[in-house]
């Protein structure tokens, strides 16, 4: 019997807490100055925060595989990915919570504009962060799997 932990579905919808718990406060000046007009100018940091985002997302889906290697299930990749890739779901619930208590916007018009231009956004998100979680994780399989010693 399989640990709850080491289900594909709940290893990848689970991975995306920590890197998006590493980026929610800066989405919230970059979601204000975007959606409520207002000037963004920390541009370094939010470089910074990027480059944190990679590491923890790479670091996260690296034990994701962990958990699965160990319990002899080999279906790494698309967990990998999706585990990744899960912070971009994480990302437009926060962008639910801001349009509805941040912004002032009513309307069809607005509405469908916000959440249309949140859901490309979103989805951007979720390639790029699959497709790093993705590269990280196979490196370190990769690597893992050059030092076992076969007889």
């Amino acid at each position: 019997a399989k640990q709850w932990f080491t289900h594909p579905i709940t290893l990848g919808l689970l991975g995306g807490v920590l890197p998006f718990g590493s980026i929610f406060i800066e989405m919230y000046y970059a979601f204000t100055s975007f959606w409520n007009y207002k000037f963004y100018y920390v541009y370094g940091f939010l470089f910074l925060v990027y480059c944190i985002l990679i590491i923890v997302t790479i670091c996260v889906t690296i034990v994701c595989a962990y958990f699965l290697l160990n319990a002899e299930d080999y279906r790494w990749q698309w967990t990998a990915f999706l585990a990744g890739g899960s912070t971009a779901g994480y990302v437009f619930m926060y962008a639910v919570y801001f349009f509805f208590n941040k912004t002032h916007m009513y309307g069809m018009m607005q509405t469908a504009f916000y959440f249309g231009y949140t859901a490309i956004f979103c989805f951007g998100l979720f390639v790029l962060t699959g497709t790093i979680a993705y590269i990280g994780t196979s490196i370190f399989v990769h690597k893992i799997y050059t030092y076992i010693k076969s007889d």
